[in-house]
């Protein structure tokens, strides 16, 4: 019993380790495959020191009916000392042959974006980080989950 109790523990011990690097992961989902502008989605990173490196990176999943090549997303960043910082990015979602990138499951796909990499937070404290759609139209259709992850930087 008492070493059944220890393989167990060692058991979840090693999924914690896992996950040790990771400063924080946020997932959300739209169950009607929609994304719509001003639909802006947010989470708070504690940034502990300037020293040590991170990466960050978009998982998304969209229908294989998604209607654009790339999805332009609107980033802010706002420090602790409530600077801010906004930027536009493409992610993009179609290789060069025109297939769509990532893995491919049953009508959608989901793709893996570096979204920024080896990075260092220049203050000490809470930073808040959103994304919301930023394309030409008000509803992005076929767009099913977006996942950020913010961990220690992997060589």
């Amino acid at each position: 019993m008492i070493r059944a109790t220890f393989i167990g523990f060692l058991f979840l011990l090693s999924f914690s380790a896992c996950d040790s690097g990771v400063l924080v992961s946020e997932k959300w989902t739209w169950d009607d495959h929609q994304w719509i502008t001003g639909d802006k989605k947010s989470f708070v990173m504690q940034a502990t020191d300037t020293t040590t490196v991170y990466q960050m990176d978009i998982v998304l999943d969209h229908e294989e009916t998604y209607g654009y090549q790339n999805l332009y997303v609107r980033t802010s960043t706002i420090f602790p000392s409530g600077k801010e910082v906004n930027s536009v990015t493409s992610l993009e979602l179609i290789n060069p042959d025109g297939s769509w990138s990532g893995d491919k499951g049953e009508n959608c796909c989901k793709v893996d974006i570096p979204l920024q990499q080896k990075f260092t937070f220049p203050e000490v404290g809470a930073y808040t980080w959103s994304v919301e759609p930023y394309m030409r139209v008000d509803t992005i259709n076929g767009i099913n989950s977006l996942k950020i992850t913010c961990r220690k930087f992997k060589e």
